[in-house]
């Protein structure tokens, strides 16, 4: 079974919070920033708070349309509705590229070589990329049902390390639902049914997470 969600029915939880802390940490400051896979616009607030100005990326129109209802009082940020490697930005623009839980989504070795030539190509000669990305390991892997790589620090560095990404650091965090019928609801319209039987089988509204975060400067 597949639920209907709006965005009234989404909580921050936890483990955004976490993260949004962590982005306070990264020097955004008078700086033009590119955050590609910027979704519904979870961290595009914050980040428009922080620099100078902002591009704010994602292929999907829906997700671009929720950015600009979630951020409409923000001036500094410039939406594209295009896939990562298609910018479409100028040479040499920009200072920080930034990008949170996507890599999953992008983690074809053909489709990182274009993803990082885009990157190479907008960025400043002193520029550096940031990205967050789930660990592959633990309880919010197994609710998505996806592949857990036996070493995933190894499986990383296979996929980012060949273009100079370092591990900065692992960030521990959590989900935390309201109850088990909230966190079906939420997660089992995003990932599925197989979120759903998690749940079930978990018994708690509680799933804890940890996020990766890579950097590389140009």
């Amino acid at each position: 079974m597949m639920y209907k969600i709006s965005g009234q029915d989404v909580k921050r939880s936890a483990v955004w919070v976490s993260i949004r802390d962590v982005i306070c940490d990264i020097n955004f400051h008078g700086k033009t920033v590119y955050e590609f896979g910027c979704g519904t616009g979870k961290y595009t607030a914050k980040i428009s708070d922080l620099c100078d100005k902002l591009y704010a990326n994602d292929i999907s129109s829906l997700m671009i349309e929720k950015a600009k209802e979630k951020c409409s009082d923000k001036l500094n940020i410039e939406y594209i509705n295009a896939s990562v490697e298609n910018s479409g930005i100028a040479d040499e623009s920009i200072d920080v590229i930034f990008g949170a839980w996507v890599g999953t989504q992008c983690f074809d070795n053909e489709l990182i070589e274009s993803i990082e030539q885009e990157f190479s190509r907008i960025l400043k000669k002193d520029g550096t990329v940031w990205i967050f990305e789930n660990y592959l390991r633990g309880e919010f892997t197994q609710m998505r049902g996806i592949y857990e790589p036996s070493d995933p620090v190894a499986y990383f560095i296979d996929k980012l390390g060949r273009y100079g990404y370092c591990l900065i650091e692992f960030t521990p965090a959590y989900w935390q639902f309201q109850d088990i019928d909230e966190a079906k609801h939420i997660c089992g319209f995003i990932f599925g049914d197989n979120a759903v039987t998690f749940f079930d089988k978990n018994g708690s509204p509680i799933m804890e997470d940890n996020i990766a975060i890579f950097s590389r400067a140009k």
